[in-house]
Order: structure tokens, then C-alpha cells, then sequence
């Protein structure tokens, strides 16, 4: 994947274009995300169904570092809360690490994602790591 497509990718991702976003994944790959992982495209359908129900995401880009099994990108994930969400329900849904964003905050919060790929170029593997800046 070049730059060029990771820039369609995140594209398709900020509108919530799922049907072209799924283009880039392999029909196994694997999400993981704050202790959680999301496996295939129906489950990722799954997550993103409940979780943009309850939270907007924008992505901004920020930089690519191409490597020889796939990529790092560096993002920031503007998260926005649109409806209240406990963190109850996260922890019933599978996915504890989360935290509830409130209704009408907006949080920046800078990742650098890594990006597996399968021999045939598409995404297989996803994991972000959270920068966190010194205090």
C-alpha cells in the first residue's frame, strides 16, 4: 500500500464508507485496539456500527513510514461523543479498554498505527499505539 492509498483508505474511514474501506482488508485480518481485538470484516462492520453510533471519529494524517511487511502511519483520531455511552456497556460489549468519550467533547489523541500487509497488498493486521506526550 502506498501513501496514496492509505490517504483513500482514511478517506473512506472519515466518511464512513465501510463498503470501500473493506477493500483494503484481507477477509481474516485483524483489529486490535485498546486490549480488544475485532477479527474479519463482519466483526469490524460490528464494532464500527455500534461504536460510531455513540462516538465520531476524524482521522488527520500525519505522516507514513513505509516498511517491507507493511506500514506505520502517524494520525490523530479527533474522538467526539455523540450519545451517552457507560462504560458498563463497553465493558459488557468486549471492549474494556475504552473509555466513553461525553456527549459534545471532543478528544484529539495522536496514534502511530502499524499496518500489516498480506502478500497480495491488503491489510491483514492492524495494531495503534497511543502517543502520549511528557507532561
Amino acid at each position: 500500500m502506498t501513501e496514496a492509498d492509505y490517504l483513500r483508505y482514511l478517506a473512506a474511514f472519515n466518511a464512513r464508507d465501510y463498503a470501500a474501506l473493506e477493500r483494503f482488508f484481507a477477509d481474516d485480518f485483524v483489529l486490535e485496539n485498546a486490549g480488544f481485538a475485532v477479527r474479519g470484516k463482519p466483526a469490524f462492520r460490528e464494532f464500527y456500527a455500534f461504536f460510531h453510533e455513540y462516538c465520531r471519529e476524524e482521522v488527520e494524517f500525519r505522516e507514513f513510514f513505509p516498511g517491507r511487511q507493511g506500514f506505520v502511519a502517524n494520525v490523530v483520531i479527533t474522538f467526539t461523543g455523540l450519545k451517552d455511552l457507560t462504560q458498563q456497556e463497553l465493558d459488557q460489549r468486549g471492549y474494556p479498554g475504552m473509555t466513553p468519550v461525553p456527549v459534545g467533547v471532543s478528544v484529539p489523541v495522536e496514534f502511530y498505527i502499524h499496518y500489516l500487509l498480506d502478500d497480495a497488498g491488503l491489510v491483514r493486521h492492524i495494531k495503534g499505539a497511543v502517543w502520549v506526550p511528557q507532561a
